[in-house]
C-alpha cells in the first residue's frame, strides 16, 4: 500500500489531537534517546571517576604524603628555604627600602616555628613614611629580591588630604628553614 494513503487513514481516524499526540510521543522518544541517554552515560562515568578519586584520596591520607609528590620533591621544597640566612634576607629588604629613599623606623619582629619543625615564620612589621609610589615600589622590589617573603598586610594612613606623604604599616612574613634562623 502507498504510505501516503496510510497516513491519510491514520489522520482521519486520529484527527488533529491524535496526530499531535503521536508526534509529541515520537519527539519525546527522540529526546530521550539523544539527550537523556548521553547524560546518563556521562553521569555513570563521573560516578566511576568519583569513586576512583575517593580511593586515591584515602590512600594518600594513609601514606601521610601528598600523592602527587615524592619525598625527594618535598625535601627539595624545604631545601629552598634553608638556602640563605635571615641576615641576608633582611639586608635585601633594607636595601630595597634604601633604593626608594625610605627610612625604616623601628619595627616589630617575631619568629614562629612551623608545626612541621622544618620551617619558621619570621614576621616583620615595619612603619614607613613616604609617597604612595615609593612605598609601592619598595614592596614590589622587596618581594622580587626576597623570594621567601610574603606581603601579609599593608595599611595606609594620611594626616591630611592635601599631603603627599603617607604613613604605612607593612607586614612581611619571611619563610625560613628552621636551622637558618638559629644560625643568626
Amino acid at each position: 500500500m502507498n504510505p501516503l494513503i496510510v497516513l491519510r487513514r491514520v489522520f482521519r481516524h486520529l484527527g488533529w489531537p491524535g496526530v499531535l499526540g503521536v508526534a509529541l510521543a515520537l519527539l519525546a522518544i527522540a529526546v530521550t534517546l539523544s539527550v537523556v541517554q548521553a547524560k546518563t552515560t556521562r553521569l555513570a562515568e563521573l560516578k566511576r571517576e568519583s569513586v576512583s578519586l575517593k580511593t586515591r584520596i584515602e590512600q594518600a591520607a594513609k601514606s601521610g604524603i601528598p600523592e602527587t609528590g615524592s619525598q625527594a620533591e618535598l625535601a627539595q621544597f624545604y631545601d629552598f628555604f634553608a638556602g640563605a640566612h635571615l641576615t641576608e634576607w633582611l639586608n635585601k629588604l633594607y636595601a630595597a627600602a634604601a633604593a626608594q629613599k625610605l627610612v625604616l623606623e623601628q619595627g616589630e619582629y617575631r619568629i614562629t616555628p612551623d608545626k612541621s619543625g622544618k620551617l619558621a615564620r619570621y614576621q616583620i612589621t615595619l612603619p614607613v613614611k613616604g609617597s604612595y609610589l615609593q612605598i609601592r615600589q619598595f614592596v614590589a622590589q622587596a618581594l622580587a629580591d626576597v623570594p621567601v617573603a610574603a606581603l601579609e598586610d599593608i595599611n595606609f594612613k594620611r594626616e591630611t588630604i592635601g599631603t603627599t606623604q603617607l604613613e604605612a604599616r607593612i607586614k612581611f612574613t619571611l619563610f625560613l628553614g628552621a636551622d637558618s634562623v638559629g644560625a643568626n
